[in-house]
């Protein structure tokens, strides 16, 4: 039966995590400690123990509210009996009548992006994607950029799109500690008459993968970062086009006002959304 999750579920909830997405144990315990809701997760139970999940976090997009599906997760061995597409009518219930007008997710894989559209899902956010190598810093300087900086900065940048994904602040604050403690961080790079910031996470192939980026230059970005990290080589993701980027499918939303339309709709395209929990 689906069910919203409770506190002694966690146990259940990080078997499920781990046997899906695997580890290490440190973010699984940073997750859970840090950003978990039982509110906002939705469980399959068999013999009222948690083997399939679904998380809802709250987004806004032109100041209107929807949710962010993520960690969708059935045990192995609960597989195939239908289970996601139970706890995704049971979301789409929950969250219209908490008064929600759109979901979105990220699709682990490109594969992926068929079966959600089996869902009702529509691939709707789209990035620039391309690659840059270490040729020193162009006369950009960079730094940590606080908290406060950064959530101002990121307001202002988001609110130059006319349909961008927010956080809550308290999310983004969420989102800007994991980025700190697992390899990456938040850079302000001040130089030649602006002021931007660039989210980073460095890869296990020792890549830097700027996340998202604020100016109107990507590769010079990249340039004064993999300087700033004295790491070689970094991968760019962008809403704008820029010299050797391909476009690539990212997220994909739908509406809940009229079931299963896309959010076109009921928003202007394009849209953007990043720095999700992916």
């Amino acid at each position: 039966m689906v069910s919203l999750a409770r506190e002694s579920d966690r146990a259940a909830l990080e078997a499920i995590w781990m046997a899906c997405f695997g580890g290490p144990q440190e973010y699984l315990d940073f997750y859970f400690e840090k950003r978990f809701r039982p509110e906002e997760t939705l469980v399959w139970r068999e013999r009222d123990i948690p083997v399939s999940m679904m998380t809802m976090m709250d987004v806004t997009m032109e100041g209107q509210p929807g949710s962010y599906i993520y960690a969708v997760a059935t045990l192995p061995e609960f597989r195939h009996q239908g289970f996601m597409r139970k706890l995704d009518n049971a979301a789409k219930r929950i969250l219209t009548d908490r008064g929600r007008k759109f979901t979105v997710l990220i699709p682990a894989e490109l594969p992926l992006f068929a079966m959600y559209e089996k869902l009702g899902y529509h691939a709707e956010f789209f990035l620039w994607e391309g690659e840059a190598q270490a040729t020193g810093n162009p006369g950009i300087a960079v730094s940590a950029c606080n908290f406060g900086e950064f959530s101002r900065m990121r307001g202002a940048y988001l609110s130059e799109m006319e349909n961008a994904v927010f956080h809550p602040e308290w999310e983004l604050r969420y989102i800007y500690e994991e980025l700190r403690h697992f390899s990456g961080g938040v850079l302000l790079l001040n130089g030649k008459g602006r002021k931007e910031y660039a989210a980073y996470s460095q890869l296990e192939d020792e890549t830097v993968l700027i996340r998202e980026y604020s100016g109107s230059s990507p590769l010079e970005a990249a340039a004064a970062v993999l300087s700033y990290l004295e790491k070689q080589r970094a991968r760019i993701r962008s809403p704008q086009p820029f010299p050797g980027a391909k476009r690539i499918p990212y997220g994909m939303g739908r509406s809940l006002i009229y079931p299963d339309a896309p959010l076109a709709h009921d928003f202007q395209p394009p849209f953007y959304m990043s720095l999700m929990l992916d």
